[in-house]
């Protein structure tokens, strides 16, 4: 394997007629200043370190939680085990907005600075040019980096809700307004699979009202925090319709291209690979870090795949299941340094 040739494969699966579905994961809002799930779990420990609950069911929940934690547990698999009380995950729902919404508005001010979103440039190849393109994006995170970068850029941005400061969750998910197709180039879905945190909730409704800092009075955040309730509160409105239009993008899909994304969300990622296992379909990796679930689920599991992530120094690594190159002086698993692969 060449540079020359894999480079030539990267490009021939990115320029496809029909884009790769995008999958953005915590890796590509971390280099914003997004937390991380450490971040997270440093916040959430020392937020029950001194808050006390009344109920004995809470208090013992939120101990074994710090426990877990203090034993080197991630985030995650600490709220799987802790199995938190409805109280507490309201907590923790709350908080984990907070934290995030004031890292988001700091990118939001950045884009309205002027300064590029690095999706953008992405963006604007994958739909440059292509007559009535249609790029879906599929992403675990709440901030809307994506929805920054699709907005500097000059296609229709389409997350599901209806554009307006009242926005709920619309009938046709992927419906444009046609009148308005000759002002955009392109078009961009944004699936977000774990809510928003423009999206809040009130007597069962689901409404988004774009860049509050503060939490409406009398609505809950609409995001899925890691924890024993995940899956259930997937089955709810608007998890459970997104959810149905990813697995269709996934089923449609000719290609995939993974960006932070570790692959350890069972909710979003089975119709992926079962979809790229029968078809032989490419899933290119940008990603900083080869973690265990990205090894086990793709790479051990012989997909079609290229994975270029860090060599822990000024470099990267790009690997296929066949082969592996090291290129010591191009850091490629950031964004900004594989587009220029592309272009």
């Amino acid at each position: 394997m060449t540079i020359d040739n894999i480079f030539k494969q990267i490009q021939d699966i990115v320029s496809a007629p029909t884009p790769p579905v995008i999958v953005l994961g915590s890796g590509a809002s971390i280099s914003y200043g997004i937390a991380s799930m450490w971040s997270l779990a440093t916040m959430l420990k020392d937020y029950f370190s001194s808050k006390s609950y009344v109920s004995e069911s809470s208090k013992e929940c939120v101990n074994r939680f710090l426990s877990l934690l203090e034993g080197g547990k991630g985030l995650e698999d600490a709220l799987l085990e802790a199995k938190v009380t409805e109280e507490v995950e309201k907590d923790i729902v709350i908080n984990v907005w907070k934290m995030i919404v004031k890292q988001d508005i700091e990118v939001y001010k950045q884009a309205i600075s002027g300064e590029s979103i690095d999706l953008k440039e992405l963006f604007d190849y994958l739909i440059y040019n292509r007559e009535g393109v249609e790029l879906n994006v599929v992403s675990t995170n709440y901030d809307k980096i994506a929805e920054y970068a699709v907005s500097q850029s000059e296609a229709y941005l389409n997350t599901g809700f209806a554009s307006n400061y009242l926005g709920q969750l619309k009938v046709n998910l992927d419906g444009c307004p046609t009148r308005l197709k000759e002002s955009y180039t392109g078009k961009v879905n944004i699936w977000k699979v774990h809510g928003s945190l423009d999206w809040f909730k009130k007597d069962n409704v689901t409404y988004c009202f774009p860049n509050m800092l503060e939490i409406p009075a009398g609505y809950t955040p609409c995001i899925i925090t890691p924890g024993n309730n995940k899956y259930e509160k997937t089955q709810q409105p608007p998890h459970r319709e997104l959810l149905s239009k990813v697995d269709e993008c996934f089923t449609k899909a000719k290609g995939f291209l993974c960006i932070g994304y570790g692959f350890n969300d069972e909710h979003v990622q089975p119709v992926l690979l079962n979809k790229a296992s029968k078809n032989g379909l490419p899933i290119i990796i940008v990603t900083k870090e080869i973690v265990d679930s990205i090894r086990k689920n793709v790479m051990d599991a012989k997909h079609n795949f290229i994975a270029i992530y860090s060599n822990d120094a000024n470099g990267c690594i790009i690997e296929t299941k066949d082969d592996k190159l090291s290129i010591p002086d191009k850091e490629y698993w950031r964004l900004k340094e594989f587009c220029t692969i592309i272009k």
